[in-house]
Parts: structure tokens; C-alpha cells; sequence
């Protein structure tokens, strides 16, 4: 007996270690500062190689500090190039040739149901955005304006604000994590509405119709079928660069095609998905229009941090 109970606490102290192993190797990638120190446990300035100890003195030259350290974690930026793009799919749902309250799932029995489609992009000629790094691999308060907002070709201008042309995003959070974890190692930030399945954003398009960017719902439906009951509103960018010191981080929209609308990459490695989704309504009677369709961003954004940071992965 007394041996079986040994087995039995050696068996727990094995997958103690093993969690603590899972726990401390899922914790990358991570924001940090790679930095100089006499008898650091790196040799080289971007902390990837661990130093020798010898009689329990390290020969490093370099130590980590990690993002929770950090004093200054705010950022700032803007767009490079186009102002971004949101391009829809927008699915049009008629129950026996009606298209009221068309966000519903589904048509009444007996009803026929037709579904029709219709791409719809939204262009803008500049962006900015800024926030601040928190935790170990998290983003928060990131807040997003886009400016010279029109869709249909200019022909109708796009706000949400008092300033024409102007659209800003709800507030959003955000976290790192793997696209690919192989080499060569991608990693990406994943955007989210700070409120829990809240929007992105909403705003009108010269009084004409409105549109929503979020995420549909069990009431309303959804353009993905994972996302019955709704969340995985999210949209992901790659960032570079990884695995070494500096002040810039870019970030690359882009979707798949403009008929699908749908951003890529779509998901973090071993996750679920993290796509948009938009709806389009008159604003007199939100009810009419476009059920929850797919939608994608395509923008390249460079980052500029208070603090030189260090994406380690």
C-alpha cells in the first residue's frame, strides 16, 4: 500500500511539472525589453541565448524584463499607404420576397427563402490608432479614427461623429499570439471589442444607410456557423518584426479576395476563429436590410511604442 501511494504522489508530482512546463512555454510570445546586465542569463541582445553558469554564477551579459515591467507602454500610429478598407459581403435574406426584419435566422415555415449578394466597401484616406501594452502579452484602450470615410465610390460620406467623413471605433483590446509557431514563427495581434460581443463600430453613410461591425448573434444569426451563439468577433494581423528590440512594429490587414471579405489570417494556431462580421440597415428602420455578412479590413498600420519593446517568440 505504502508503495502504490508513493507511485501515486510521484505520478502528481510529474504532472505538476508538466503543467508548469505547458504553463511557462504557452506564455510566449510576450511583450518585453531585452537589456544589458553583468551576469544576465542571456549572451546576446535579443535574450534568445541562455548563458553558462558555473558554480552558480552566470557569465550573461543581457536579462528580460517583462512587459509588466515595463514603465511606459503606450503606442501611437498610423496608416501607410490606403486609409483601409472595409469590404463586405453582404447577404440579403427575403422570405417570400420581403426583406423586413431580414437579420432574423431564418424565414418563417412555409416561407421561400432567397438569399442574394452584394459586396459593399467602405474606404477611408487616413487612419490612427493608439494604446497601451498591458500584462505580459495584451493590449487595452486601443482606439481607432478613420478619416475621408466614403463608400460607392465617394459618392456617399461615412461618420459616426461630428466631424464629417470621420469614423473611431468603439473601444477595443487586443493580445498576441502564434500564426505559426514552426519556422519561420508568425505572430499576430488579435483585436476585440473591449465590451463583451460588443461592436466594433456603427456608423451612417450620408444619412442613406447605416452599418454595423461586430458580430452576429443567436437572435440575429451569423455569417459563420461556430458562431451560433455568437462571439469570435475579432479581426488578427501579422506583426513584425519578432525576436528583436525596437520602437516600430508593423501591422499587415488583408483579406482573402473581395468577394469572400473575409481577413486572413483567420485564426491564431490551434484556436478558433476570429473574423469580422457587418450588417447594412436605413437607419429609419434598422430591422430592414442586410443579415450579419462577412466582412474584412485590409490596412497596413506602423506602431511607434513610448519604450523600445521586444516581441519574444
Amino acid at each position: 500500500m505504502r508503495h502504490l501511494r508513493m507511485v501515486g504522489l510521484c505520478l502528481v508530482a510529474v504532472f505538476a511539472m508538466a503543467a508548469v512546463a505547458a504553463t511557462s512555454a504557452s506564455a510566449l510570445p510576450e511583450w518585453g525589453q531585452c537589456y544589458a546586465k553583468a551576469g544576465g542569463k542571456y549572451t546576446e541582445g535579443k535574450c534568445h541565448t541562455k548563458s553558462k553558469v558555473v558554480k552558480k554564477v552566470s557569465n550573461g551579459l543581457f536579462e528580460w524584463r517583462k512587459g509588466t515591467e515595463v514603465k511606459h507602454r503606450g503606442f501611437s500610429g498610423a496608416n501607410v499607404g490606403s486609409g483601409g478598407v472595409l469590404s463586405s459581403d453582404l447577404r440579403i435574406r427575403d422570405c417570400n420576397g420581403s426583406s423586413e426584419n431580414a437579420r432574423k435566422p431564418k424565414c418563417k415555415a412555409g416561407e421561400e427563402e432567397t438569399i442574394s449578394f452584394s459586396p459593399v466597401s467602405v474606404e477611408c484616406e487616413s487612419e490612427s490608432n493608439t494604446g497601451e501594452i498591458t500584462g505580459n502579452n495584451g493590449i487595452k484602450n486601443v482606439g481607432v479614427k478613420f478619416l475621408g470615410c466614403s463608400a460607392f465610390e465617394h459618392s456617399y460620406i461615412c461618420s459616426n461623429g461630428p466631424v464629417t467623413g470621420e469614423i473611431t471605433t468603439e473601444p477595443l483590446k487586443g493580445s498576441l499570439g502564434y500564426i505559426k509557431k514552426g519556422a519561420p514563427t508568425e505572430v499576430g495581434v488579435l483585436l476585440t471589442p473591449a465590451k463583451a460581443k460588443g461592436l466594433f463600430a456603427k456608423f451612417s453613410c450620408g444619412g442613406v444607410f447605416s452599418t454595423a461591425v461586430g458580430v452576429g448573434n443567436a437572435k440575429e444569426g451569423a455569417a459563420y456557423s461556430p458562431e451560433a451563439t455568437g462571439g469570435y468577433d475579432g479581426i488578427i494581423s501579422p506583426v513584425t518584426p519578432i525576436n528583436e528590440m525596437g520602437s516600430e512594429l508593423t501591422q499587415v490587414y488583408a483579406i482573402n479576395n473581395a468577394e469572400a471579405a473575409e481577413n486572413i489570417p483567420m485564426k491564431f494556431e490551434g484556436k478558433h476563429i476570429d473574423l469580422l462580421e457587418s450588417y447594412l440597415f436605413p437607419p429609419s428602420n434598422p430591422s430592414y436590410g442586410s443579415t450579419w455578412s462577412k466582412a474584412g479590413e485590409t490596412i497596413t498600420n506602423v506602431n511607434t511604442s513610448e519604450e523600445e519593446l521586444e516581441i519574444k517568440a
